[in-house]
């Protein structure tokens, strides 16, 4: 575990003519370490960026769940910013091109003179001061005859001796083609480096990145043994699948099979605005709907849809479900016939242009219910349906609705609804039961409400300006033999933040299987992946939109899935092997990747060489060694 605060105020003190930070790693010390521990990083601040930087994807948010975070994959930060949808052309012979592969704070991290930042290592080690725990990174600018890119300064937190450290050094050793890389000549360089006196450890760990699409890479990861091994891929290679599915700040739906549904959380997500500018006394929340229909009809037309769904018998066959496929299931979710009267109603009064018009048909319904012969009588939960139901038994005058009571009404249908949609599409498919009742608790008790939570107070008529309360019903004088109240508004700012949150991580989680099923189109790993998405802590309804991918990683243990990378050429390779002695230990990783490790704009004596090959590496060599 890392523990630099005191060293890190000491580079501050002592060497305040450099800039130091003391956070995660960036990205390509992650990749050659695998690790996320904290360090100090030195460098030199670079000011002269792009006025625009909104092409650079950002830094993935942390995610609860470890077992989906990526670790070490060559394409964590790779954007797809320049993709307009996921039916994109692409250059099959030359593969996808990438957008970049740094974030904006790492393309600010200008490189440092090598013999400088050497000093800086050396002169802290001078220093009689308590180290602490970790490693401190320098970056350099690789114009020594070794290119060296990068210094490691790593303290040995399981000594005794607070004076022993781990030294580190990254090299860029040049451009070359697959073919011309073999392991032989990598033990070669390793050994050559150790020396006699350093015996060499002949189990050496390979993992290897190959890409099945633009979004789906796939590691392949064995250990191997001996002189004369090679790269091919053994069958007991631990195979772990990483699938960044393009949000893009939400452009996705408008290329996505499931974008009806999109459609239908973003409305669900409109109609809540609505409701907090309602309850906050906004007049915009009276204002046009926008509710993302496609189409707004008159009061007059909304009304006659409503009286034939409750008044007129209609002969619906329920929908036959045939499962080929989810996409296919996708599209037939979509189409169905609506059978539930309450889904009918909502689909209907969703077409009402603004708050007066629903306002208006909600209270039709509510007469219809008192006065006429309903043959379609609503058999859902939802609260609008116990007070339908209700007045039809005559348990109940005609409620008179105030506020935000007509969107909270609907809301509640809205969700009812998607719910129900979701929940067809993954048990049709045979791919997952969802349990929206386990996954709609909040992840963290919070004892303090929302000012517009249920019962904060009372809100303004939107036809008289009076102030009514928006809990209940209250009868009259001659209604109090009937049913004495019913709640009308059961409106819970945080619960309805979380059902929002969720169903877009399931809606997420349909739209990487759709992507799965493309491409890999393995059925066996779907629950597992479910299983495993939706266990993690979902992102807000707000911070997808804030997004350029979404992040999927499991392992596989699918022989299927090890075939289809086999005949692929590798897009990244990390190689480790050791050698060592009582005295010390030395580790080298050798890292290969199609794109550059580092920055381009900083390196530009890294001219990209002519390799008679179209699939070149960029290669690194990464030695740690370490006193025993």
């Amino acid at each position: 575990m890392s523990d630099l605060a005191n060293v890190y105020h000491l580079f501050q003190n002592k060497f305040e003519e450099n800039d130091f930070q003391y956070y995660s790693p960036p990205s390509y010390v992650r990749t050659l370490t695998e690790n996320s521990e904290k360090i100090i990083f030195a460098f030199r601040k670079n000011q002269d960026l792009p006025p625009d930087t909104d092409w650079v994807k950002k830094s993935p948010k942390s995610n609860a769940s470890n077992s989906l975070d990526l670790t070490g994959s060559p394409l964590k930060d790779i954007s797809f910013g320049e993709y307009d949808d996921i039916g994109m052309s692409i250059d099959e012979a030359n593969g996808p091109t990438f957008s970049n592969l740094w974030t904006p704070e790492e393309e600010a991290y200008g490189p440092l003179a090598t013999e400088k930042a050497r000093s800086i290592l050396q002169n802290f080690i001078n220093l009689d001061c308590r180290v602490g725990r970790g490693s401190i990174w320098t970056l350099c600018c690789g114009t020594d005859p070794d290119q060296t890119v990068l210094l490691q300064l790593a303290i040995n937190s399981a000594s005794n001796n607070q004076r022993q450290f781990t030294r580190g050094v990254v090299r860029f050793t040049g451009m070359e083609a697959n073919g011309s890389i073999s392991l032989a000549q990598l033990i070669g360089l390793h050994r050559e480096r150790a020396g006699d006196a350093m015996k060499f450890n002949p189990k050496i760990q390979i993992q290897q990145w190959c890409t099945l699409s633009p979004y789906i890479t796939v590691r392949l990861c064995w250990n191997t043994m001996g002189e004369g091994a090679t790269f091919a891929v053994e069958r007991n290679a631990r195979v772990r699948l990483s699938q960044e599915f393009p949000v893009n700040n939400g452009a996705f739906s408008r290329s996505s099979r499931a974008e009806y549904f999109w459609q239908q959380l973003q409305r669900l997500a409109l109609m809540r605005e609505k409701i907090m500018d309602i309850r906050a006394n906004r007049a915009i929340g009276y204002a046009r709907n926008d509710l993302g229909g496609i189409d707004e009809m008159d009061l007059e037309y909304v009304k006659q849809k409503v009286y034939n769904i409750l008044s007129t018998f209609l002969a619906v066959e329920p929908t036959t479900y045939q499962f080929t496929s989810i996409a296919d299931m996708v599209f037939q979710v979509q189409n169905h016939n609506l059978t539930d009267v309450m889904e009918r109603l909502y689909d209907a009064l969703t077409l009402c242009a603004n708050y007066d018009d629903l306002k208006a048909a909600i209270d039709y319904i509510f007469h219809l219910s008192t006065h006429s012969n309903i043959v379609n009588v609503p058999t859902n939960g939802t609260r609008f349906a116990q007070l339908i139901l209700a007045m039809i038994q005559d348990r109940l005058a005609i409620p008179s609705l105030t506020g935000s009571e007509p969107y909270e009404l609907l809301l509640e249908c809205g969700f009812s609804k998607l719910m129900n949609d979701y929940r067809t599409i993954f048990s049709e498919c045979g791919v997952y039961e969802l349990e929206f009742e386990k996954l709609f608790q909040p992840q963290v008790t919070c004892t303090r409400k929302s000012r517009y939570a249920a019962g904060s107070g009372p809100q303004t008529d939107h036809a008289n300006g009076t102030k009514r309360s928006a809990l209940l019903f209250q009868p009259t004088v001659e209604d109090r033999g009937r049913e004495k109240s019913i709640l009308l508004s059961n409106f819970d700012e945080d619960e309805v933040k979380i059902r929002l949150n969720r169903l877009a991580q399931v809606h997420l989680l349909l739209e990487h299987l759709l992507l799965l099923e493309s491409v890999v189109n393995i059925p066996s790993i779907y629950g597992r992946v479910c299983e495993l998405y939706l266990n993690r802590q979902p992102y807000s309804y707000g911070e997808i939109y804030n997004r350029k991918t979404d992040l999927l990683e499991f392992d596989v243990d699918e022989f299927m899935l090890l075939s289809k990378a086999d005949h692929l050429l590798p897009c990244a390779r990390r190689v480790t092997m050791s050698s060592g002695n009582l005295l010390q230990k030395l580790e080298t990783v050798f890292y290969q990747n199609t794109r550059p490790l580092l920055p381009e704009r900083f390196y530009p004596q890294f001219e990209r060489k002519e390799v008679d090959s179209k699939h070149v590496f960029w290669c690194y060599e990464y030695d740690r060694i370490e006193r025993l």
